[in-house]
């Protein structure tokens, strides 16, 4: 809704809203060949496809399927031996990072 004002001023209740960082609870499986082609399921809260949405496994594009807002099913890249991280990065350019053994 706007708002007008004896100095002509116009105010926009409520017209943007700042959605929150997605989280990010689990990866499974938790480990995997280092030939990669893993399919794995992540869970969290907040994930938002399209656009620039993307999940990164040791600096690597995985290639991802948004499921839900709490569920992303991906399949690893492969990578040499280690822990490594798991990025997720929404449409909105927000980011999760998660140090996690694969």
């Amino acid at each position: 809704m706007c708002h007008h004002n004896a100095e002509r001023n116009v105010t926009g209740t409520n017209a943007y809203t700042y959605g929150a960082a997605p989280t990010f609870t689990s990866i499974t499986p938790a480990t995997g060949p280092i030939s990669g082609g893993t399919s794995v399921t992540i869970a969290g809260t907040g994930f938002t496809s399209g656009g620039s949405f993307g999940v990164t496994i040791g600096g690597a594009d995985a290639s991802a399927v948004f499921v839900s807002s709490t569920s992303i099913t991906a399949t690893t890249p492969a990578h040499a031996a280690g822990a490594v991280n798991v990025i997720i990065i929404n449409n909105d350019g927000q980011t999760v990072n998660w140090h996690k053994r694969l």
